[in-house]
């Protein structure tokens, strides 16, 4: 169970990892995976940036947390892509953005690969905590 549950985080980290890369190296191409349109000036500098360092940051520590063991690093990875579910809600309650639920879907399934990744490794680190 915990290999498979590793396995699976460090691949979910793995496609996050290249999806940030594809800002960095083919900023359209990766706008338009994800339906986004590229912004122009300023606005193209900070969403590839940020898009871009968000998915690295966020696929690193998922991936190497799941190779490393780390429950910590797992951990924070997940609750990374959690945290982009109350932004999605915002923008379409609020600032006129369209509703994304298979988004939202793929981001809770993270979150909760994550959370199970997390929990297991940090069972087998102390087992005597959770008996």
């Amino acid at each position: 169970m915990m290999n498979l549950l590793r396995a699976l985080t460090a691949l979910s980290g793995l496609g996050l990892l290249l999806i940030g890369l594809g800002w960095w190296i083919h900023p359209a191409a990766a706008a338009e995976m994800l339906g986004a349109s590229l912004l122009e000036g300023t606005g193209r500098s900070t969403q590839i940036g940020d898009s871009g360092a968000f998915f690295i940051g966020a696929g690193a520590l998922l991936a190497w947390g799941a190779i490393r063991k780390s429950a910590t690093l797992t951990l924070v990875g997940g609750i990374l892509v959690a945290l982009v579910i109350p932004g999605r809600v915002l923008s379409a309650t609020t600032h006129g953005g369209a509703w994304t639920p298979d988004e939202i879907a793929g981001e809770c399934i993270i979150l909760i690969l994550s959370l199970a990744t997390a929990w297991v490794l940090r069972r087998q680190a102390e087992p005597s905590l959770f008996r």
